[in-house]
Order: C-alpha cells, then sequence, then structure tokens
C-alpha cells in the first residue's frame, strides 16, 4: 500500500498578516466597484492646448456668481498720456515795483504769505518823493506869491479906470495897467498847470495833496500795498536795502485757478484740441481725478524733446494744488475709436499674459489670451485673440483663475 503525505502551511504571525491584507483589499474594491464621483468641476482639453477649459456644473456657476457680456463694437474716448507740472495763472500773477528810488525802512510780509488787496507790504523812505514834496512846496509858496500879484494889478486896473473916468488918467496909462494884470494872470495860470502835474506825481506814490496844503511837515516813507489778493512767491527785498525806480521787489499769484502745463509729442500734437477737458492725477491725492479745460496748444515745439507745452486751466479750490507738483495729465483725442472692446474687470493675469475666459458651452468657460489696445472708462480695445459676438466672462474670472491654477497643479503632481 502507497503512503501519502499532505503537507500543511505553517501558518505564522507573517503569514496571517498578509492574508488579513489580501482580503480586506479584496472586499474594498468589491464596495466602490461601480461607483462614480460627480466633481464640481472639471478640466477638458480644448483646440487651445490641454488644461485651458473649464467645465462647471450648474450649481457651481450659481455659486461663483459667474456674469458674461457679449463682445461689441464700442465707441471709446481715447486718451494722450503726458506729464504735466504745476503752474500759476499769469493772469492772476502781479509783479510788485517799486515807484521811486529809495530806502527800505520796513519789510511786512515773507515768501509764501498770504495777502489780501491792499495790504501794506513794506515801507521805504522814497528819494524821489521827498524832492517832490519839496518841489510842490515851492511852487505852491510862488503860487500864493502869483496870486497875490494878480490881486494888485487886479486893483491897479480897477483904479485906473477910475481916474480915466474923472480925466486925471491918461488911457495909455490905463492899457499899460490892464497889460500888466493880463500877464500876471497868464503867469499864474503856467504855474498852476506845473503845480498840478507835481501833484499827480505825489498822487502816484499815494500822497494826497490836500494833507499836504493842510500839514506843517510831510515825511517821505511812502508805503507798498497788495495789489491783489494771493500768495507771496518771489521775494527780493530786505531792510536797508537801496531800491531802483521800477525795480521788481515780489510776486503774488492768486492760486485759485492754476495751470498744469503738459508735454505732448510732436506726433500727437493734431489730436489735441482746445475747449476740451482733460484729466489730471496726482500721487498726492491718489483717490482723487482734477478736470480742467485745454485753453491753449503751443505754437513752438521744444528743439531738443520735439514737445509742445498744451495749457490745462484747473479750479484749484482749497488750494489743495501747489506749484511745480507733477502730474499724470490725460488728453482726449478729438474723435473716438470704433473697437471690439471689454470691460477691464474681464481681464486676469494668467502666466504672466493677459486672459480672458470665454463662455463657449453653456457650462464650459475657455481661456482665451488675448492682445489688447487703447483703455478709456473701465473698457480695454481687444485687438488680437477675441471676436464680437463672443461672450466674455466679466465676473467671476478670478474664481476660473484659482480654479484652472489648483487644477493644473493638481495634474502635475
Amino acid at each position: 500500500m502507497r503512503e501519502i503525505t499532505i503537507r500543511v502551511p505553517d501558518f505564522t504571525l507573517r503569514n496571517m498578516v498578509l492574508f488579513t491584507l489580501l482580503l480586506g483589499g479584496a472586499v474594498f474594491t468589491w464596495y466602490y466597484k461601480g461607483r462614480t464621483v460627480e466633481p464640481e468641476h472639471v478640466h477638458e482639453e480644448s483646440q487651445s492646448g490641454p488644461g485651458e477649459t473649464v467645465a462647471l456644473t450648474a450649481e457651481a456657476l450659481r455659486n461663483a456668481d459667474i456674469k458674461t457680456l457679449v463682445v461689441e463694437l464700442r465707441a471709446l474716448k481715447e486718451w494722450l498720456e503726458a506729464a504735466g507740472v504745476v503752474e500759476p495763472d499769469l493772469n492772476q500773477v502781479a509783479r510788485v515795483r517799486c515807484l521811486g528810488r529809495g530806502i527800505v525802512r520796513r519789510v511786512l510780509v515773507r515768501p509764501g504769505d498770504q495777502v489780501e488787496a491792499g495790504q501794506v507790504l513794506f515801507d521805504y523812505d522814497n528819494i524821489e518823493l521827498g524832492e517832490l514834496l519839496g518841489e510842490y512846496k515851492g511852487l505852491l509858496s510862488q503860487k500864493r506869491k502869483l496870486e497875490a500879484r494878480v490881486r494888485l494889478t487886479e486893483q491897479s486896473v480897477e483904479r485906473a479906470r477910475s481916474l480915466v473916468a474923472v480925466q486925471a488918467l491918461a488911457q495909455k496909462e490905463l492899457e499899460i495897467r490892464i497889460a500888466d494884470q493880463r500877464e500876471a494872470q497868464a503867469e499864474l495860470e503856467a504855474h498852476a498847470e506845473n503845480l498840478n502835474a507835481v501833484a499827480g506825481k505825489l498822487g502816484r506814490f499815494g500822497a494826497s495833496t490836500d494833507r499836504l496844503i493842510a500839514s506843517v511837515t510831510s515825511s517821505s516813507i511812502s508805503s507798498v500795498r497788495a495789489p491783489q489778493s494771493g500768495v507771496i512767491l518771489e521775494f527780493q527785498i530786505a531792510p536797508g536795502e537801496v531800491l531802483a525806480t521800477d525795480q521788481e521787489v515780489m510776486t503774488i499769484a492768486n492760486l485759485r485757478h492754476v495751470w498744469v502745463i503738459a508735454s505732448v509729442y510732436e506726433r500727437d500734437l493734431g489730436r489735441v484740441k482746445t475747449g476740451q477737458t482733460a484729466e489730471i492725477s496726482f500721487v498726492t491725492f491718489p483717490d482723487r481725478k482734477f478736470s480742467g479745460r485745454i485753453t491753449q496748444v503751443a505754437q513752438r515745439l521744444d528743439p531738443e524733446t520735439r514737445t509742445a507745452k498744451v495749457r490745462v486751466e484747473v479750479e484749484n479750490r482749497g488750494k489743495q494744488l501747489r506749484l511745480e507738483m507733477f502730474g499724470a495729465v490725460r488728453l482726449p483725442t478729438q474723435d473716438p475709436r470704433i473697437v471690439p472692446a471689454i470691460p477691464e474687470t474681464a481681464l486676469q493675469q494668467v502666466d504672466g499674459k493677459n486672459a480672458v475666459f470665454v463662455q463657449t458651452k453653456a457650462q464650459e468657460l475657455q481661456r482665451r489670451e488675448v492682445e489688447l489696445g487703447h483703455k478709456a472708462d473701465g473698457w480695454v480695445e481687444v485687438t488680437h485673440g477675441l471676436k464680437p459676438g463672443e461672450r466674455v466672462v466679466t465676473q467671476g474670472s478670478f474664481y476660473l483663475k484659482s480654479t484652472l491654477l489648483k487644477e493644473t497643479l493638481q495634474e502635475e503632481h
């Protein structure tokens, strides 16, 4: 009889652990077999490349608050960008000059001070005024003598007429006295003209002839007053300084209105028109834009920079704008451009490039790289990448960008 021996495996601890793992894996596979998970969004490949189309469920579209807009041709106001600087309105600048030679005695203001019209700026010993005062007093004294002489000649003529009437005086003597009276009157009138001329010069210095006649003594000190309200800019005066006739000593500018002078390149001058409204922004006021009217385009170019000065008049409420402040000036061109345009909110930066999301199907949105042109009033021209009639995402594009980048990273890992 043949003997058969059957070997039974040795169930060690290691074998038991392996057996348990295999059994658990089989049960897990059987349980999840046939079950699928519907993702809220998946990436699909499109003609523009892998991973550039985002497919969302209807619920995901609602949750992301995706809004779209059809690309259309729009009239965009074209703007020119230019650098500008704030300058005073030359029509509101007064240059204070000295009317006569003299020596400064007292200065009452300093550069940067705000002054009002009629306010005294400085006093000075007016040499010319002193000379005129002496001349005027001499002429005034001489006038009194001439007036007395005229009165005497008139009395002499009256006596002569009385004597001639009683034949106590010859007619020839009367005629001589009448001639003397007329000569004295003519001399008085000529002297009066000279006196009035000197009085006019005194009035130029603010001296009153009535007060000069009434007063025993007179002063040659002149007070120079502000011709208008404003801020003192240039200042070239000090006590004890000798002033020359017609010397400019300070400048006063009214800064309620200022000029912003923009430098526009030669190639763009034909597109700028006077009378239009320009916009100016300053780094000092990042959240505010100032507006002004274009009043002049210079007729001469700078030979070095090939630019011309464009003057924009701006109302400076509150005097917030300071002279010499730099600003960015936006000048409107004469005619708008009709171009395909989208809102700036539709743009996203993906891999350093401008991109938008185009709705290709009801629940599919494709990333599309675009090339941009002119920007105006929140809209931007699209020169390449979109056609009129296509629908782009205007709200929620950042969510789509984040989703696209997230899935791309997951695929790479």
